[in-house]
């Protein structure tokens, strides 16, 4: 099995408008020049033989150029015979972004398939391409009823971190011919039918030290419930103690998180509790020296709904202003992760934010324009005209490509009002579980909040809180004594977050 390479070598492209163009790969002191016919071909592409945006399955007309990038970077992937890629070709098992790279694989008897060759060039490398490859691979490969995708990688490459930040996990070592190699696998989703329900990905947000946070992991793990909601975390490193970064970095490590996603804490400075400059300093740091995490929230200035049209213009533009530049300035590892936030009340606004952040080459956005109330807008409320902004915002990012969450979601009625109006992110957070809990109140799927701590009403019996188990067909470790959810916090944000999951699993 070969290993994949993220190539380095250079090329020159010339394009002219003719039947025929020719592109010329130069590099490790080879120059081949490949006729490639380019007239009608995008039309063919698109409408025939198209997985993603840019990526194809190869044809014959592809093979000169793709073995002249090979034999280009043959200390990288070893020679690589022009009949085995032509028989490749021919069985629809080379995947080929054109005059970009190429992914060469497998699909095994056994339900894997194989990653054998993947070639991206250095001018388009930290611009998407290599992760299209694997998309569009990992989409063939699904709708060929494949189970797993496995690759092997140097381990000294930093091409490792590509394929974890693609959600491979790493699931052994070999002793390869010159260098121990990593044995990545993924296992693939079955194709989504017409009919089934779309869910969005949870993603738990809080604000808590490492302590606290080990003992809710414990406590959830008593409760016996085999589901994971932290797999996916949402932390704001400005407004928790250093302990709670090396505790969820040591937490992903051994495989008991995910992903992590830093959110910028914008929050703090709407709140008056840090300077705007101040932010910026600190999330430079901080993102540079932990580029280990999923996810870096871009820093945005909060729109309220107190604001007047011009201020919330001028939030926009210094919104856009400040994204960008930050973004410019990060490494390459934190702008493939960024998640950039889309704010204002217009639509002119939000499509200028998207059409920013897509000519940035950003591929998740988050929404969190849902209006505010409370201490100095605290609180996000889902109006109307929210609503129906995020149906926009919704919309236009797919035309982009771009991955959509939802910022603050709130709770499990919050989330009810998007699925009535067929609004599912791809992801979205909440910190309502948590904050519920700290406040004494509990929830059950598809119900309102319900104030625990004192007795107020039936509800708030144990013969009410049992009644509402039945109509809810809820029952959870950490609800079987109403006394224990009205002594104990952590027994209440327990309940929550399983409420949480029980309202993402069920119908309205």
């Amino acid at each position: 099995m070969r290993t994949p390479n993220l190539l380095s070598s250079g090329y020159s492209r010339d394009t002219r408008c003719t039947p025929e163009a020719s592109v010329r790969f130069t590099g490790a002191g080879i120059d081949y020049t490949c006729p490639h016919p380019l007239v009608g071909r995008s039309e063919v592409c698109v409408q025939t033989r198209c997985l993603g945006s840019r990526v194809v399955f190869a044809s014959s007309e592809d093979l000169s150029c793709i073995k002249a990038l090979a034999d280009a970077h043959r200390r990288e992937l070893g020679f690589v015979n022009r009949a085995t890629l032509a028989a490749a070709i021919n069985a629809n098992e080379i995947l080929y972004a054109h005059l970009c790279g190429f992914l060469h694989f497998h699909h095994r008897c056994d339900n894997i398939s194989t990653l054998y060759h993947l070639c991206v060039t250095p001018t388009h490398r930290q611009q998407g391409t290599g992760r299209q490859l694997i998309e569009a691979w990992e989409e063939h490969s699904r709708k060929s009823g494949v189970a797993t995708v496995r690759l092997k990688c140097p381990v000294d490459l930093s091409a490792n971190g590509f394929y974890s930040r693609l959600g491979f996990s790493r699931v052994d070592i070999e002793a390869g011919k010159h260098r121990p190699l990593v044995v990545w696998e993924k296992k693939l989703l079955p194709p989504l039918q017409p009919n089934r329900l779309l869910r969005p990905q949870f993603v738990a947000s809080f604000s808590a030290g490492g302590s606290e946070l080990n003992r809710l992991f414990q406590l959830w793990e008593s409760g016996g419930d085999s589901r994971q909601p932290f797999a996916n975390v949402l932390y704001s490193p400005i407004a928790c103690p250093a302990s709670t970064t090396e505790y969820l970095r040591l937490q992903k490590e051994a495989g008991n998180i995910k992903t992590v996603w830093l959110d910028c804490g914008a929050y703090q400075v709407q709140q008056g509790k840090r300077t705007y400059d101040e932010l910026l300093s600190f999330l430079d740091k901080f993102y540079r020296d932990n580029q280990w995490a999923d996810g870096y929230v871009l820093p945005d200035i909060v729109p309220l709904t107190t604001d007047n049209e011009k201020i919330v213009e001028y939030k926009v533009r210094e919104t856009l202003y400040h994204c960008e530049r930050f973004f410019n300035q990060m490494p390459s590892d934190v702008q493939e992760r960024a998640i950039a936030p889309v704010q204002g009340r217009t639509l002119g606004q939000v499509k200028r934010c998207i059409e920013t952040y897509a000519g940035l080459g950003i591929r998740r956005i988050g929404f969190g324009s849902w209006g505010t109330s409370g201490p100095n807008g605290s609180v996000n409320m889902l109006s109307q005209e929210s609503l129906a902004l995020f149906k926009t915002v919704c919309d236009i990012a797919r035309e982009h490509g771009m991955l959509v969450h939802c910022f603050g979601i709130g709770g499990p009625n919050s989330y009810n009002r998007l699925r009535r109006q067929n609004l599912i992110p791809d992801t979205l957070d909440s910190t309502t579980w948590w904050k519920a809990g700290g406040f004494g109140s509990i929830f059950f799927p598809n119900k309102a909040q319900i104030q625990i701590t004192v007795r107020r009403s039936f509800e708030t019996t144990k013969a009410g809180l049992e009644k509402l188990k039945r109509d809810t067909q809820h029952s959870c470790y950490f609800c079987q004594s109403i006394e224990q959810l009205r002594t104990s916090r952590n027994h209440r944000i327990m309940h929550n977050l399983v409420a949480w999951l029980d309202t993402l699993e069920r119908d309205i």
